[in-house]
């Protein structure tokens, strides 16, 4: 069993969610796919979290990195519109005519 704990500095999960944000902004103005840009969503949703947690970075410092490249775009995921609390079976019922 591995116990060796991975140490990264701040300011290189820093840079890595700069050029995320910045991956994102050029994919966006390329016409990627949500697809495409949902998976450099989560990275920059991961790293932000990452940050947050463990690195005692605020949310307004990650902010000021941000929004310079992609203004107030949020990274968060959209809310699924399937009620996932409700069972399956009783969902596929109300959508069978």
């Amino acid at each position: 069993m591995r116990k060796e704990i991975m140490q990264i500095p701040v300011k290189d999960l820093l840079e890595s969610l700069k050029s995320g944000y910045e991956e994102y902004r050029d994919c966006l103005a390329n016409g990627n796919d949500e697809e495409d840009l949902g998976h450099i969503k989560g990275f920059c949703v991961t790293i932000e979290q990452i940050l947050a947690s463990y690195g005692g970075v605020t949310s307004t410092e990650m902010l000021e990195i941000k929004q310079p490249i992609i203004g107030n775009v949020s990274m968060k995921r959209k809310k699924p519109k399937i009620n996932y609390d409700e069972p399956a079976y009783l969902r596929k019922k109300k959508n069978v005519k």
